[in-house]
Order: C-alpha cells, then structure tokens, then sequence
C-alpha cells in the first residue's frame, strides 16, 4: 500500500489533514488518499489500498468520499499515474479522469507518470454515480 515511504505519509497527514481520508476494516487501517486544493483545482497525491483488500470497493469509495468533500468548490481533479501501471489507469478512467500527458522521469526509479485530469461539473453526485456504471 505505501507507495511512499513512511515519513512522507507522516508527513501529508500533517500538512492535508483536511484532506486525508482513511479507510478501516475492524480497526485495521486498509486504505487511504491524500489530496491538496487550490482554489477550483484539487490534485490527488496518492491513494493506496493493501494488496489483500483490493477489489472491494475500497479505492471507488476513497475515490467517491474525495469528490463528494471537494464537491463544487473544485471544477478540475489531477493525479499522477505510473504510466505503465495499467490496472491503475483503467481504475481511474471508470472515474471520467482523461489522459493529459506522460511526464518522464517522474518516479525515483526514472518511470515516466500519466497525467490525469477529471472535469467536475458541479454534480459531484451525479457525475459519480454515472462513472460507477461504466466500470468493468
């Protein structure tokens, strides 16, 4: 689950904690997403869940509580995608996000990232509801 290192996650929750949500399953803590704002536009930092509770409907639900917080204060949503992790980029595009570019040597080990930016229209709701049909 720990895309980042520890101290880095310790280090999110300080500086977003508004914007850090978590996800438990009797006391164990099997997923969370981090996200910053700035004005109408929201970026999501990271969102990870533990390999043995994926494909559960832990990360559509982290994913879902974001845009229904950010709501329709927030008109764009970007995240950063390791461009070859294609289980991730299908993921996100259940969520309406679209592909914008490939950033090189993003990552420390020198992967490039997909960039990927989700439209809001105000209709959080809706717009997640609708995105959750056209999931495989």
């Amino acid at each position: 689950m720990d895309p980042y290192p520890q101290a880095l996650l310790s280090r999110l929750l300080r500086e977003h904690t508004n914007h850090f949500l978590v996800a438990e399953i009797s006391g164990r803590l099997v997923g969370y997403c981090v996200s910053s704002k700035d004005g109408s536009l929201a970026h999501l930092i990271s969102i990870g869940v533990l390999r043995e509770y994926r494909k559960r409907g832990i990360g559509s639900a982290l994913i879902q509580t974001l845009l229904a917080e950010i709501g329709p204060r927030v008109r764009e949503l970007w995240l950063e995608v390791n461009a070859g992790n294609e289980e991730a980029i299908r993921f996100y595009e259940g969520f309406d996000f679209r592909r914008v570019m490939i950033i090189d040597n993003y990552y420390a080990d020198g992967a490039a990232a997909l960039r990927m930016r989700l439209t809001l229209d105000g209709k959080v709701e809706d717009h997640a509801s609708s995105s959750r049909r056209h999931l495989v």
